[in-house]
């Protein structure tokens, strides 16, 4: 019977992976093309702008969930009916409350940065309409969470491409029409309202109804409180960087840094949707064995390190062709930008591919600690800016992160050698292979030549790429029993 059960387990993570993969391909592909056409339709004040905005309703959209999601996944009654409906209400609820919220601040907010760039006036008007993104993703079927509990990949994969889809076309629609930030506010509006709509329509269990159940409330609220208050620091820790940079420079020079940022967190978000619809799901079934908990996952963290740590070496190494070639010389510097922000991306997935450990054990309060850690170290990212400019602040925000990483790992209950080491390998690996590659193309003046730089760097990533396929195809083959003896 265990071994059925983990042959199924090793099915759904082998679906899942491809599933997301061809997700995360998609969703990519979509943010590339929908990126490009709306950065000649538009100047870069406007992606500084929307970056400031992004910055509040990444916050709402984060915390409109407090730890519903998790909850569901988790939690033995996941599918009950009061259960999942006492979750729905309080999402509604927390919805409502994030509007009000934004648009009392919409006024300070504007007024902080507008002394930097007058053009952040216009965020008093822009700010309550995108947070109504908030209120309608309150809305949304809890069969979001019932899909990935089931490990229904395919149908998650429509419910995030979808509506990334619509709200790309209405973004460029909108731009063409009328060149103004309000393309990327409305276009974001239009996907909520399709992930709405699609939520319902794919929702596996039962419909929704407003109620509220004690029981239920107190299970949410039990093991939520935390991942409340740890996306609150979490929101903090990933926007951060700009709320700082927006007060240090223009609308423009935030606007090139956003769209390098955009890029190269590819490798988070590959990382963080493997962790989140592939790992934490199949821990959740071994949450009471904390001991097979760590184990399965530094089984699963493998690959996700060897993909993750590919793309952040290959982005890093295409960067300047990429934006040289791609992007008019508006964004020139944005290359070099997503060259430093390697190094910070790649200390976020050393913690997003481990931290679904204590959330599977249900210590929640870990996982908020670390976020606190994180968020807390992160002001001093403007220390490293006023000596040594952007790099110095991402060399510093990568170390925080890292500092948040120790925590973690102190905090698991078995392996925390292996998982510290297994950090370490990858990360001393990746460094020695890419940095002379890295240093012998600063060096040389082949993008004066586009073909020829393309060619060396394919000859440069061949070898990285290909061992690393052959590490993750090693691994998801590997038929290691989880120890019986338990």
């Amino acid at each position: 019977m265990h071994s059925e059960n983990k042959k199924d387990s090793i099915s759904l993570a082998k679906a899942g992976a491809i599933w997301t993969f061809l997700g995360y391909g998609g969703s990519q592909l979509i943010r590339l093309i929908s990126n490009l056409l709306l950065a000649w339709l538009l100047f870069p004040g406007a992606f500084g702008l929307m970056a400031l905005i992004n910055v509040l309703m990444q916050g709402l959209q984060m915390f409109s969930d407090i730890g519903l999601g998790p909850s569901i996944i988790r939690n033995p009654r996941g599918e009950d009916s009061s259960f999942l409906n006492t979750a729905w209400t309080i999402q509604i609820i927390r919805g409502f409350l994030l509007w009000l919220v934004a648009c009392l601040i919409s006024v300070p907010f504007a007024d902080f940065y507008s002394s930097t760039d007058p053009l952040s006036g216009s965020l008093v008007t822009l700010l309550p309409v995108a947070a109504l993104v908030a209120v309608i993703s309150g809305f949304n079927s809890t069969g979001v969470f019932l899909l990935n509990r089931q490990m229904n990949l395919k149908l998650v994969t429509a419910l995030e491409i979808i509506p990334q889809a619509v709200s790309a076309l209405v973004m460029v629609i909108w731009a063409v029409l009328s060149p103004s930030v309000w393309a990327l506010v409305v276009g974001n509006l239009a996907g909520s309202l399709t992930k709405l709509g699609l939520s319902h329509l794919l929702n596996p269990g039962p419909p929704n109804r407003l109620g509220l159940y004690r029981d239920s409330f107190s299970d949410l609220f039990h093991f939520g409180k935390w991942i409340f208050l740890s996306t609150l620091v979490t929101f903090l820790a990933s926007n951060l960087d700009r709320l700082m940079l927006g007060k240090s420079m223009s609308l423009d020079e935030l606007g090139v840094y956003s769209i390098a940022l955009t890029f190269a967190r590819m490798g988070i978000h590959i990382a963080d949707r493997l962790s989140s619809t592939v790992i934490f799901p199949l821990l959740s079934r071994l949450q009471s064995n904390p001991q097979r908990v760590v184990l399965a996952c530094l089984r699963s963290r493998h690959p996700i390190l060897w993909i993750s740590g590919v793309g952040c070496v290959s982005f890093s190494a295409f960067a300047p062709l990429f934006f040289g070639q791609l992007y008019d010389s508006r964004y020139a510097g944005a290359g070099f930008i997503a060259q430093w922000l390697a190094l910070y991306v790649w200390s976020n997935i050393l913690n997003i591919s481990m931290d679904r450990i204590v959330l599977a054990l249900g210590n929640s309060k870990q996982l908020f600690t670390a976020n606190l850690i994180k968020t807390s170290t992160l002001p001093m990212s403007l220390i490293g800016f006023k000596y040594f400019g952007i790099p110095g602040f991402i060399a510093l925000m990568s170390l925080s992160n890292l500092a948040a990483h120790i925590y973690l790992v102190k905090c698991l209950p078995f392996e925390q050698g292996k998982v510290l080491v297994q950090g370490l390998w990858f990360t001393l690996g990746m460094l020695i292979y890419a940095l002379p590659l890295l240093i012998y193309f600063r060096e040389t003046d082949l993008i004066a030549d586009p073909l020829r730089y393309l060619l060396y760097l394919l000859a440069g990533l061949t070898p990285l790429a290909a061992i690393g396929f052959l590490q993750v195809l090693r691994s998801l083959q590997k038929r290691k029993p989880e120890s019986d003896s338990e």
